[in-house]
């Protein structure tokens, strides 16, 4: 196996990394590099933008990845020399020098355990390039690069907002005990700068910092797609408001370590947003011994943001490190902020939820069977309740659209046509179902005990789109964009006595059928219609 080098060209190029903003030279490291590829390696490294691979991260060895032991992307190892080097550019294009530098000697530490282990799966030309969607200076897209210990996931809306989270840093080992590389150390900030900060904490700030005289196994977050708050949530730790102004400087310290990875044009976007640390919610964590050479944890936290480390494998000779965002990775809060605009701007749509809280949204009976989580209305109902639409004018026509998500045996709807009753399943108005593998055989668009459809358009665990149109007395539901349900009301039909079930004008309401339905609601729109 050879050493892996960079090119001589990659050096020429680096040179003229920073001429312009970063959207545009990653967009133009991408189209020069997709440009390069024939048409097999083309298919291997291109995927379409709403492909489900572009939120499937990993940091293990490939044959490590559940559930075939495979990693998508096109390698360096089958890549032609002049496609690395323009591999390497598209790095360049979002990392600092610094950062590329330390990404480079990441992929190093393959060969050197190649050295000691003599497994094929140590190889520092495994290491993936994905690019997700069609790389445009001005455009929505993203790409990855990922191998094992290098996880960089980029993602670009309207080609000026980044996300870069998650993004992901092992070293194994930590530090190199013997050989030409001997003393190496790629991540010794992450952990030294750390350290120094647990030093200089005085017994009561101690007292509520560290939590725990043993370290977890690796960080806590692994490598789920989306962070599970309640691990998280309420914040633990030693908050920053505890800190004197010395030891908030060395937390800074901390955190600009995982900053400065990448260029200082992309970090700028990013905290023009949200800081890198809250001034007043910010919170410290240590798990595991304060001696060097054992096992320890530790992590910072903020509304926003977590970065997390952990050093235990291997005895304590192994690092894995993580800037992740809890609403926002793989840009997903951007995408929705981008996507309401979008829909609001000139077209009619008017955006129903702001993504971040339930303003203009009234729970009846069991209020906390709804959240806010990651983007999205969360529905898991303790018991009954729905979460009603408020509005000062009522609907009469309109079209709604909203993404909807089912966990396994869910449960609920979307009312229309309602009204605001304390408790009971609504009286008034129709329900669109919502119900993909639920034991009710009345399936996801039917209009509930109107028209119904048995065979479910949708499946759990994957977003889908739900429409309703009310045009006069006709009723339309699709899924996807195809149309499951077409109804119109008859002209001798009557509202019923313990349900008022006809078309006339109302609000909306979102249902919490029972507690073993979880359902998740995003991105909800309504257009009023003539």
């Amino acid at each position: 196996m050879k050493l892996l080098t960079i090119p001589t060209l990659l050096l020429a190029l680096l040179g003229k990394a920073y001429a312009h903003d970063p959207a545009t030279d990653m967009a133009t490291a991408a189209q020069r590099f997709l440009k390069s590829l024939d048409e097999k390696a083309g298919k291997e490294a291109h995927f379409a933008w709403e492909d489900k691979e572009r939120e499937r991260w990993h940091f293990v060895p490939g044959n490590f990845i559940k559930p075939n032991g495979k990693r998508l992307g096109l390698t360096l190892k089958d890549m032609k020399p002049a496609q690395r080097t323009l591999a390497h550019a598209l790095l360049a294009s979002a990392l600092s020098h610094r950062g590329h530098l330390e990404a480079s000697t990441v992929m190093l530490l393959e060969q050197i355990l190649f050295e000691i282990e003599g497994r094929d799966i140590r190889d520092p030309y495994l290491y993936h390039v994905s690019i997700f969607g069609k790389p445009d200076a001005s455009g929505t897209w993203g790409w990855r690069f990922e191998g094992h210990h290098l996880s960089l996931n980029f993602t670009l809306v309207n080609g000026r907002i980044f996300s870069i989270t998650p993004s992901f840093w092992g070293s194994n080992p930590a530090e190199v005990k013997e050989g030409p590389y001997k003393g190496l150390r790629v991540l010794a900030d992450e952990e030294d700068k750390a350290r120094k900060f647990v030093r200089s904490l005085a017994p009561p700030q101690r007292k509520m910092a560290i939590l725990s005289e043993k370290a977890p196994r690796d960080i806590l977050t692994g490598q789920d797609s989306v962070i599970d708050r309640k691990t998280f949530f309420p914040p633990k730790g030693l908050p920053i408001t505890k800190m004197n102004a010395r030891q908030k400087g060395w937390l800074a310290e901390i955190v600009e370590t995982y900053a400065a990875k990448h260029r200082p044009e992309v970090i700028e976007q990013v905290t023009s947003r949200n800081p890198l640390l809250d001034p007043e919610q910010t919170y410290f964590v240590w798990m595991g011994s304060q001696r060097a050479g054992d096992g320890h944890y530790y992590r910072i936290q903020t509304p926003k943001f977590l970065f997390e480390y952990d050093s235990t494998q291997n005895e304590a000779n192994h690092v894995h490190a993580v800037w992740r965002d809890f609403d926002g990775d793989f840009g997903r809060d951007l995408l929705g902020e981008h996507l309401a605009k979008d829909h609001a701007a000139g077209k009619g749509w008017v955006s129903m939820f702001d993504g971040k809280t339930l303003k203009g949204w009234k729970a009846n009976e069991n209020e906390v069977s709804f959240t806010v989580k990651n983007g999205c209305i969360v529905a898991n109902a303790p018991g009954r309740c729905h979460l009603f639409y408020e509005t000062k004018k009522t609907f009469r026509n309109f079209e709604f659209k909203a993404q909807v998500m089912t966990l396994p045996h869910a449960n609920a709807g979307i009312y229309f046509h309602t009204r605001f009753q304390d408790e009971g399943w609504p009286k008034a108005g129709f329900e669109c179902q919502i119900n993909n593998t639920y034991h009710d055989p009345k399936k996801t668009a039917s209009i509930y005990g109107v028209k119904d459809t048995l065979e479910a358009p949708a499946k759990d665990d994957e977003w889908f789109d739900v429409y309703i149109k009310v045009d006069g007395k006709k009723v339309v539901t699709k899924v996807n964009g195809k149309t499951v349900v077409e109804w119109t009301q008859p002209e001798d039909w009557k509202a019923g006595s313990s349900f008022e079930r006809i078309l006339g004008e109302g609000t909306f309401a979102l249902q919490g059928h029972d507690p073993g339905s979880t359902v998740l609601f995003r991105n909800l729109f309504v257009k009023r219609l003539p």
